[in-house]
């Protein structure tokens, strides 16, 4: 199951319009050199990669393409240079059926005849990305410390600051930040999803702000995908996980007890009683979360569906009496706040 966060936005959009003409130009490369006719590869996303000094990846089982969002914000002959590096796994896929990602002799000679600079070292754009990443932090924290009441500290700060934005204006433009881009992933896919994942998916982006859809036709049938900001989907997607297998492990205990539970039924339950809680809690708005889900939500059809239509479906389901009623209890146990806090201590 794909649940790679993925980013949509302006300046990915900007870059993409780049990309292609250079992926027009290795077609023609491809075609000519090993008269090679079908797609080396099926799309190509930006993604927010877990380890962050990777730079890109060849999904060889789905056919992906996956370049890190860091990327878009660096020259385009980095960005350039790693797509080609990646081509070149995809090429070494299709004519050997090599998945190892190896930097073999063979890749090499594929990676000089598609253009892939000669001298090009991935791991110096790793370490750029990584002074860039400690100058932003050295940054955040003289800007901090500029607001000490003690006057002396916070003018020494200042000084520095200054000094570090003139010595590195270009990494510390705040334009990134601004930038209107939307972050998406697949909580869950498979060629059918049964009723109670939708409902759960429902409690989920209720409980972190996400706007959730359901997608026709992924490569593994239907999706529930999350769109928000990186936060967002990020918690969105532990909380799904997390739940998912709660209510797994619950369901399990009762029927070892000579319970015959249905999950619809149990979800039906348990939802709306963790709804509650979450309204209950100190820390939940509810009119904030609901503004939230409506901010994404026309991100994500400005951005992501501006030629697609989003219909909002309804079902009736029958309701078994008894693995509802140990569903509202399942709900009313849960510790929603801890669920959501156990990810941030993960992260």
């Amino acid at each position: 199951m794909d649940q790679t966060i993925r980013v949509t936005g302006e300046k990915e959009s900007e870059v993409r319009i780049k990309l292609k003409l250079v992926e027009n130009e290795l077609k023609e490369k491809i075609h000519k050199e090993w008269n090679i006719y079908d797609p080396i590869y099926e799309e190509i996303f930006f993604v927010v990669f877990t380890e962050r000094e990777r730079l890109g990846e060849f999904d060889a089982e789905q056919r992906l393409i996956l370049l890190s969002e860091d990327l878009i914000y660096q020259d385009f002959s980095v960005l350039k240079n790693v797509f080609l590096h990646e081509a070149a796994h995809a090429i070494d896929f299709a004519l050997n059926g090599y998945t190892s990602g190896a930097h073999t002799p063979k890749f090499r000679e594929y990676c000089a005849k598609i253009g892939v600079e000669d001298g090009f070292d991935k791991a110096r754009v790793k370490n750029k990305l990584d002074d860039e990443e400690r100058i932003k932090e050295r940054m955040a924290k003289l800007m901090a410390m500029s607001s000490s009441p003690f006057e002396n500290e916070a003018m020494i700060a200042l000084s520095k600051a200054r000094k570090l934005l003139l010595e590195n204006s270009e990494v510390l433009k705040e334009n990134n930040s601004k930038e209107d881009k939307i972050y998406d992933v697949n909580l869950y896919e498979a060629g059918r999803l049964p009723y109670y994942l939708n409902r759960l998916a429902q409690f989920v982006g209720k409980a972190t702000g996400v706007f959730i859809v359901k997608v026709m036709g992924t490569e593994n049938g239907t999706a529930l995908r999350a769109y928000g900001q990186l936060e967002e989907v990020e918690a969105a997607l532990y909380l799904f996980g997390d739940m998912l297998s709660a209510l797994d492990e619950e369901i399990r205990k009762l029927k070892k007890q000579g319970y015959k539970i249905t999950k619809d039924s149990f979800v039906i339950g348990a939802c709306p009683e963790m709804e509650k809680k979450l309204r209950m809690a100190d820390t939940f708005s509810d009119n904030a979360l609901v503004t939230l889900q409506n901010e994404n939500k026309e991100k994500a059809k400005r951005l992501c569906f501006s030629e697609y239509g989003i219909r909002r479906t309804y079902s009736k389901k029958s309701v078994d009496p008894t693995s509802m009623s140990l569903g509202q209890k399942f709900g009313k146990s849960m510790d929603i706040s801890s669920s959501i806090g156990r990810k941030e201590i993960k992260g």
